[in-house]
């Protein structure tokens, strides 16, 4: 498999890595108009296939490409020592998981059209995947193809672009707005400076058709996208679509400084806060006016406990929850969760009990005199006070109120309080 990384090229001294170096001959720039002049170039018309699973690459760019398939390495490596000088990178719809065993596959994921590239140097050192660096030339559409597993070579026609109907007044004005375009993103976003530092000495901005490629190489659009770019041979298209692209590229520019902007007002005025609450408790403790936070909510639950007898998993528990409240920071959400669980826990009364009052007429008639209706209900509490007279105790006994808010559950369940009891 095949990558394209953004990082340059770095060849590594080691005697365990074999260099070949291809760098004779390979283009003459115009200090005038930064034009690239290719010398002694005449291309093949059958080219070894390197697949690109990331994104195309566009002409008059100089770039690194990684090989990780070890078979295609190999043939590279082997063919680079004798007359191979241009291979032929094409986008391949698969994704970098998919197999390169299947030979239907791969040729039907490849794209039609692609790009020749001039191997400038070549590097594979030990097991790690061969590097290359390829002069990215012209445009080519495959005409036919073999594939041997998975070595892919294709017979190619190189295409020649269309820009003549095309008025130069409507191609200057499109390149006016993408170079627009350019000088915005370049202020949104500094890795666009730094990648339009790296390509503005090897292209000419001036060429409406090497800009189009330019300015849709520095979008981060998809695959598919960049394919259709590279493929369309009318200039003013291709550049109409790299404008789209462009202009869609600085609205998400845009939307991520807008909101890089909003997370750090956010965090500024949480940490404004945060501080704003360490100094007011450091006022109040050096006045003497309160302890911190943890500290006085811990002496009111331990004043609330002296005061109850607690169950020994009671004690242990609430024990648990006091040593928590201690080390959590009050800003944290959680230190309100285990404060209001402490709370309910230190207000239930713990070992006091009352004798139930079993009593089926008293029951009945406080049923009645508070509850209108409801017959099912009172006839089901009054069989659980039969059960408490026949065994002792309604020990394990439960019952469960359920209706919507509002239907009185509260009601009844403080007017069974009342005759058990005998209030």
């Amino acid at each position: 498999m095949i990558k394209s990384p953004d990082s340059e090229f770095e060849n590594e001294d080691d005697s365990q890595e074999e260099v070949i170096e291809l760098q004779e001959n390979i283009i003459e720039a115009l200090p005038e108009d930064k034009s690239l002049v290719v010398s002694e170039d005449v291309f093949p018309d059958s080219l070894l296939i390197v697949p690109l699973y990331d994104r195309p690459l566009f002409p008059k760019m100089l770039l690194p490409v990684i090989i990780s398939e070890e078979k295609l390495g190999k043939v590279l490596l082997k063919e680079l020592k004798g007359p191979l000088r241009y291979v032929g990178l094409v986008y391949s719809h698969e994704s970098e998981d998919d197999s390169l065993t299947n030979e239907p596959s791969i040729i039907e994921k490849l794209s039609k059209v692609g790009a020749v590239g001039k191997i400038v140097q070549a590097a594979k050192h030990g097991n790690d995947p061969m590097h290359i660096i390829v002069q990215v030339m012209d445009r080519f559409e495959i005409i036919d193809i073999a594939s041997e597993d998975p070595i892919i070579r294709a017979k190619v026609e190189y295409i020649t672009e269309t820009g003549e109907e095309e008025s130069e007044d409507e191609l200057k004005a499109f390149s006016v707005s993408i170079i627009n375009l350019i000088k915005e993103l370049v202020q949104l976003n500094p890795l666009f400076k730094e990648e339009l530092g790296l390509l503005m000495g090897r292209i000419n901005l001036k060429d409406p058709a090497t800009l189009a490629d330019f300015a849709a190489s520095m979008t981060t659009a998809s695959g598919k996208e960049l394919q259709e770019i590279l493929e369309t041979k009318s200039i003013k298209i291709r550049i109409e679509k790299a404008l789209y692209l462009l202009r869609h590229e600085l609205e998400v520019a845009k939307l991520q400084v807008k909101i890089s902007k909003r997370v750090e007002d956010r965090m500024s005025q949480q940490q404004r806060e945060f501080f704003l609450r360490e100094q007011l408790k450091e006022i109040k403790k050096e006045l003497g006016i309160t302890k911190e936070g943890p500290e006085s909510e811990t002496d009111k639950f331990e004043a609330r406990i002296k005061k109850l007898k607690l169950s020994e998993e009671a004690k242990e528990r609430i024990d648990e929850e006091l040593e928590k409240l201690q080390l959590i920071e009050p800003a944290s959400p959680e230190y309100n969760v285990t404060r209001t669980y402490l709370d309910w826990l230190t207000i239930l009364p713990w070992g006091i009990y009352s004798k139930d009052f079993f009593n089926i007429q008293r029951a009945a008639r406080i049923l009645n005199r508070d509850h209108y209706g409801l017959k099912d209900v009172k006839d089901r509490i009054l069989e659980l006070i039969s059960v408490g007279i026949i065994n002792g105790d309604l020990a394990g006994s439960i019952v469960l109120l359920v209706g919507p808010p509002g239907t009185g559950k509260t009601l009844l369940a403080q007017t069974i309080s009342k005759f058990l009891e005998n209030l």
